[in-house]
């Protein structure tokens, strides 16, 4: 009779059910390759799918999408992450602007923020300045010869941005463009049109160390223009915080540069389990020192910082706020 219980409860212990972790495929939108975002997605994919907790995560990165298009695509459920900056996000949860008129991305939340910093110079030829005593954006737009201000095609950001800036200022992108005073080329032109004087301003949005805004610096004398409160206070309003470029960014800034800027975001959808954003949001941020020595861009990124309103742009995700919650960044 023992050696019958034995065996039953040997085969018992072989029969039974082991746990077994669930498995979720999880879709991450980037851009297309050659983007820094597709490389942010491939390393944090690995991460994710790397990650300890209750959950076996696989990610699926997406090499394709953009700053206007990921938002939409998150909001839809096309993807569960997505890269944005903070702007974009803002654009298309408030449905501003043609891009997102009527078809507000109301289900995006953030899950880090923060990221990568953009921000929005706006530098003039030193020559110009001397010779107009155009010192600020304000009076460069207000001058009675409009200055020749170069900045990239349609389909980037920086038109957009500037046209809310000029807004706040009292005129329009279109309104400059009438009276001959948009240059809008690629950016690898920019630099040469400012050396030769066929470009006096040169608006651009961009992390610290953008090849064009480094090579127009190096090679010519340029002023950063201060931005006035009126702008700054704007801007803030369409998901683009204040922000200090530090000294020294560029040749020929001195001193900090205050400037719309636009953090990079992680974002989900709202919809998407708590349980499975929580595992990502942890995931990412115990790699945050991994991440940085990977990605030079992502060096200054503070993951605390990242979860509070002024980098995080949009609502927390659950799961994130979760996290965050534990270790004391948030209330």
């Amino acid at each position: 009779m023992n050696k019958f219980l034995k065996g039953l409860m040997v085969a018992a212990f072989v029969i039974a059910p082991v746990a077994v972790q669930a498995q979720q495929t999880i879709k991450l939108i980037s851009m297309p390759p050659g983007g820094s975002w597709y490389s942010y997605g491939s390393t944090f994919g690995e991460i994710i799918s790397k990650s300890k907790g209750d959950l076996k995560l696989e990610v699926e990165v997406l090499p394709r999408g953009g700053g206007m298009a990921n938002p939409v695509a998150v909001n839809r459920g096309l993807a569960d992450l997505g890269f944005v900056t903070s702007n974009a996000a803002v654009w298309a949860r408030d449905g501003i602007g043609e891009e997102f008129k009527e078809r507000k991305s109301e289900d995006i939340t953030t899950v880090v923020g923060g990221l990568q910093i953009s921000y929005t110079t706006v530098v003039a030829r030193k020559a110009y300045v001397d010779q107009t005593g155009n010192d600020t954006l304000e009076k460069v737009i207000a001058a009675d010869k409009p200055p020749r201000i170069a900045m990239k095609p349609t389909g980037s950001q920086v038109p957009i941005i500037a046209n809310y800036m000029f807004e706040a200022l009292g005129t329009s992108l279109e309104e400059l463009r009438k009276k001959g005073a948009i240059i809008q080329v690629e950016t690898a032109q920019i630099a040469q049109m400012l050396r030769d004087g066929t470009a006096d301003v040169y608006i651009e949005n961009s992390p610290i160390g953008q090849a064009t805004m480094t090579e127009a610096t190096l090679t010519s004398a340029m002023v950063f223009l201060p931005i006035s409160e009126t702008v700054l206070k704007h801007m803030e309003k369409l998901g683009m915080p204040r922000g200090t470029m530090p000294a020294g960014s560029y040749q020929g800034l001195d001193t900090g540069y205050i400037n719309p800027t636009s953090p990079t975001l992680l974002i989900a959808n709202r919809n998407k389990s708590e349980d499975v954003i929580y595992q990502v949001t942890k995931a990412l941020v115990e790699a945050r020192d991994e991440i940085a020595k990977t990605y030079a861009p992502l060096a200054g990124w503070d993951p605390k910082a990242g979860a509070q309103p002024d980098q995080a742009i949009l609502e927390l995700h659950p799961g994130a706020a979760r996290y965050y919650r534990e270790q004391g960044w948030i209330d």
